[in-house]
């Protein structure tokens, strides 16, 4: 399918992309992308969301792309704050671990399992030093973190951000780094 045509697939549907045209500059390289999501196993079922975009990285491996399915056994111990306007509930290790077993099976009903990567965000950021944590927050601001909507929406009314809250964008976007993403989906 030629770049045009596979660009068109690829935003169908989608409510936002950050570049398109970042995206028809990776498509013209005429190599299969490494395209990432990450899923947190924070209930038992992946939900009607999950499938959304599950069937978008499915588009993807039909064009020949590479998966990767990355399930958050890590940042599930945080909470993904995005769309919150309150702090999510924390559960414990064994609930996600139960649940993380069931996201596998869930996901390959969509997704090519030949074709799909799937990874434990775990075994890279539980590793990580305390050094090492301060080292990426270096890397970014807290003017930058708390442009996210849902963080502004929380200072807004008043309601608290907790710190942990806002390591969770920096611990996606070195779960990017990880798995050498060329495209992230979420």
């Amino acid at each position: 399918m030629n770049m045009p045509d596979q660009l068109a697939r690829l935003t169908r549907g989608a409510a936002q992309i950050i570049s398109e045209a970042e995206l028809a500059e990776k498509l013209s390289a005429n190599r299969p992308l490494r395209v990432k999501l990450g899923v947190d196993p924070t209930s038992a079922d992946i939900h009607l969301g999950h499938t959304v975009v599950l069937r978008k990285l499915r588009d993807f491996q039909e064009l020949g792309h590479q998966a990767i399915l990355i399930i958050g056994d890590f940042t599930a111990l945080i909470g993904d704050p995005s769309g919150r306007s309150v702090t999510r509930p924390t559960i414990t290790r064994d609930e996600v671990e139960r649940n993380a077993k069931t996201y596998r099976e869930q996901a390959f009903k969509i997704l090519d399992q030949k074709r799909t990567e799937i990874v434990f965000n775990g075994s890279w950021l539980g590793k990580l030093s305390f050094e090492d944590v301060i080292r990426l927050n270096a890397e970014v601001t807290l003017q930058q973190l708390l442009q996210r909507e849902d963080f502004r929406a929380r200072m807004k009314s008043e309601q608290p951000i907790h710190a942990h809250e806002i390591q969770y964008p920096i611990m996606q976007a070195y779960d990017s780094v990880m798995v050498k993403a060329d495209v992230e989906l979420g």
